[in-house]
């Protein structure tokens, strides 16, 4: 048998499978040859050049840099939208929740607990986009406290809505972001009520987070669930970039405030580090100091953002 025989042979297995539609087992049956035969050519015509796959890239899908941000971060995945360099907040937050939501649908298993951090309008965005799911998760949880002037409504509205969205129930944070001392944080932590749902926080399988910056967002400064001038000062001199669940870090994501110093009742960021998997929801250049801040200190698994800020941490 020629080398042209068996080639021939090849392409005529790989025209039926690959342009034809056809399945090995029908291949098999038409050429009178064995379905492992079919399977073994199949494999040798892509391993021999004969047949050659190639996945055409749309202009807007953009897999190398997101490649290159998972290569450098050393993070499971990065999702990049694709955004305009002068697109305003609105329209990067509601492209970075899309794509958050069909992450969410595609990817969440059954009785997975999640973890919802509830000041982010990105977030709110991403509920928004959801789909009622057909799987049914263990349970949502509301990874930072809402009380406030308006910030009850907000976070049990948000935290609830996803619950719905994931027909399970919801755990909800009674006590305000920032507590008026660590003192007073450390009481609350341990009444029943908040303990019930801080000590779950550990279970967590999924945790969708946002990312803040320095300078409150408007949805937090009107909810009230924010530090005050002096506060803010004081971890600007410490060196903070950003903030996850209102624990702020620094360039290389080190905390800036001792636990004796932090009054915050929020998941806190060794928990994160520890949590099996990480979705955080962050765009704009404004953001891109605390993206990266909480890039390098290992908080984030799955980084969903916009072009230009993409390009920014590269």
């Amino acid at each position: 048998m020629s080398k042209q025989d068996e080639q021939r042979l090849l392409v005529k297995i790989a025209t039926l499978y690959f342009v034809e539609g056809m399945k090995q087992s029908e291949i098999a049956g038409l050429l009178h040859l064995s379905q492992s035969f079919v399977s073994r050519a199949i494999t040798r015509c892509q391993k021999e050049g004969v047949v050659k796959i190639s996945v055409i890239q749309p202009a807007n899908i953009f897999l190398s840099l997101e490649q290159a941000l998972e290569k450098k971060y050393g993070i499971r995945q990065a999702i990049v939208v694709d955004v305009d360099e002068s697109a305003p907040a609105s329209q990067i937050k509601h492209a970075i929740g899309s794509a958050a939501a069909h992450y969410v649908e595609t990817r969440l298993r059954p009785n997975d607990l999640v973890g919802i951090s509830s000041w982010s309008s990105t977030i709110r965005a991403m509920v928004d986009e959801l789909h009622p799911q057909s799987i049914k998760a263990r349970g949502v949880i509301q990874l930072l406290g809402g009380v406030g002037p308006n910030g009850n409504v907000q976070a049990t509205i948000l935290t609830q809505n996803l619950a719905a969205q994931l027909d399970c129930p919801a755990w909800l944070l009674p006590s305000q972001s920032i507590e008026h001392s660590v003192e007073e944080r450390a009481k609350l932590v341990a009444s029943d009520d908040v303990a019930e749902v801080v000590k779950k926080f550990a279970e967590v399988d999924v945790a969708i987070l946002g990312i803040g910056e320095l300078e409150p967002s408007q949805l937090l400064k009107n909810s009230g669930n924010y530090y005050g001038e002096a506060m803010l000062k004081t971890l600007a001199e410490r060196g903070a970039v950003g903030d996850i669940c209102l624990h702020y870090f620094n360039a290389q994501g080190e905390p800036v405030l001792s636990k004796e110093e932090d009054p915050v009742i929020g998941m806190e960021l060794s928990q994160v580090r520890d949590c099996p998997h990480v979705v955080a929801l962050a765009g704009g250049n404004d953001k891109a100091n605390a993206i990266r801040g909480a890039l390098h200190g290992g908080y984030i698994d799955v980084l969903i953002t916009d072009y230009p800020t993409a390009r920014q941490l590269l």
